[in-house]
């Protein structure tokens, strides 16, 4: 992995060889190693490294880029030569942002542990054999992937911009196998020990003994209790439809709302960057330094996502990345969350999600390993799987409590979520 400071001299070296008036260098670098199991066995294991530049020119609005992973002096001449070949030749760009000059970048939280850049497939291949050696004695047949990456991202401009970061993440996700259902339990963080294997695995181990034998339940609308992992998938799709252009030309469910209370009292959707935890990049794809933004407030949408091009159009501040998403949360446990509803659905997992109405943002989906019935604040017992017909900003206007938030995927903080009126429409024999 390069220093800082060679990587710094690298698209220098870059810049000086491009005679276009203006000109963007990207490097990445990043280092992995997985490992995949399946049946109680690895099945699987990748590691590399892989290296890049990418040069970005532009001659008045036209542009061009080519991108290399040799880093030698004649491959760097002729990346630079081929990006303003093809921006000569390209025709003229109407929504053409120059690069950025020098910003101001926060001080970042860290986001690299060594431990993670230096785990080894021996190490990983231990962790692994501890989880099957669990499923096994519950009965269970487990599988999953673990991962460590680590990387350096950075940027340079002919207008005096650098910006460099150094990041990793360490990631496990396990699926336990029953006979007559599943649980499933991950997680992620870029430091070695935040996440705890055995811990995932019990979390795992429990869902799928809790999920064995479930029984059918009519379709319908529903009190849903959504774990975290459940809600982050949904917050997704919100986000990406966020964007300012996009809702000011009425092709997304943001059309007009802002300012106005479009989600529950209840519902706060930030970006921060100062969580130890959850740490922020220092800047964007593009160079924008990252920032505290507030999306929702109290359910007020106070903001969308201003691109580069679009803030220029509306006189408006552009905006960095959206992540990491945060929604606040109570102070309350799932358990809580359960025994104060009166019959509902505690919803662990979604998958296969996909676009019913992309405009009015009505997805579906699946939940899977583990769904069961809450009568009388009491789980009762497991259900079969049902297939939702549903929206996010359904679920986000009709909360009724909250959790403390959790930590998941490495890129968002949720709480679990609970909520009026989620439409299931039909019974699922997946398992």
């Amino acid at each position: 992995m390069r220093t800082k400071d060679d990587v710094q001299a690298l698209l220098s070296r870059v810049l000086s060889r491009i005679s276009a008036p203006q000109a963007q260098v990207e490097y990445d670098f990043s280092a992995s190693l997985t490992t995949r199991f399946a049946e109680g066995a690895i099945t699987q294991n990748r590691s590399g490294e892989e290296e890049s530049l990418r040069v970005i020119v532009s001659f008045g609005t036209r542009q061009g880029s080519s991108i290399i992973n040799s880093m030698d002096d004649a491959s760097l001449e002729r990346v630079a030569e081929r990006a303003q070949t093809i921006a000569l030749a390209a025709p003229q760009d109407p929504e053409f942002v120059p690069p950025l000059g020098p910003q101001s970048y926060p001080v970042a939280q860290p986001r690299f542990d060594p431990k993670v850049a230096q785990a080894t497939p021996a190490a990983l291949a231990d962790h692994v054999a501890g989880i099957v050696k669990r499923a096994k004695a519950q009965g269970f047949v487990p599988s999953g992937l673990m991962s460590a990456s680590s990387g350096v991202s950075a940027l340079a401009t002919t207008l005096g911009l650098f910006g460099y970061d150094q990041h990793s993440k360490l990631s496990l996700s396990t699926t336990m196998h029953g006979a007559h259902g599943s649980g499933y339990a991950a997680g992620a963080s870029w430091r070695a020990e935040d996440i705890a294997p055995e811990e995932i695995a019990g979390r795992a181990a429990a869902t799928a003994h809790a999920a064995q034998n479930p029984r059918a339940l009519e379709p319908g609308d529903y009190t849903v209790i959504l774990e975290p992992l459940a809600v982050a998938e949904l917050l997704l799709f919100t986000a990406m439809s966020l964007g300012a252009r996009e809702g000011e030309e009425g092709s997304t469910v943001f059309a007009g709302t802002l300012g106005t209370e479009f989600f529950s009292s209840r519902f706060t959707l930030t970006t921060e960057i100062d969580d130890p935890r959850l740490p922020a990049p220092p800047f964007s794809d593009d160079g924008l330094p990252s920032r505290r933004i507030v999306w929702v407030e109290d359910g007020v949408v106070r903001r969308l996502h201003h691109t580069r091009y679009w803030a220029h159009v509306k006189n408006e501040s552009p905006d960095p990345s959206l992540f990491p998403l945060c929604i606040g949360g109570d102070d309350r446990s799932v358990e809580d969350l359960v025994g104060s509803c009166h019959r509902g659905l505690l919803v662990k997992r979604l998958w296969y999600i996909r676009y019913v109405d992309r405009k009015e943002l009505l997805l579906t989906g699946m939940t899977r390993d583990g769904l069961f019935l809450i009568e009388n604040g009491v789980v009762t017992g497991p259900v079969k799987n049902l297939r939702f017909n549903e929206s996010p900003v359904t679920l986000f206007k009709n909360i009724v409590g909250l959790s403390r938030p959790e930590y998941v995927n490495g890129s968002m903080r949720v709480p679990a979520v609970m909520s009026e009126g989620f439409t299931f429409s039909s019974v699922t024999e997946s398992v």
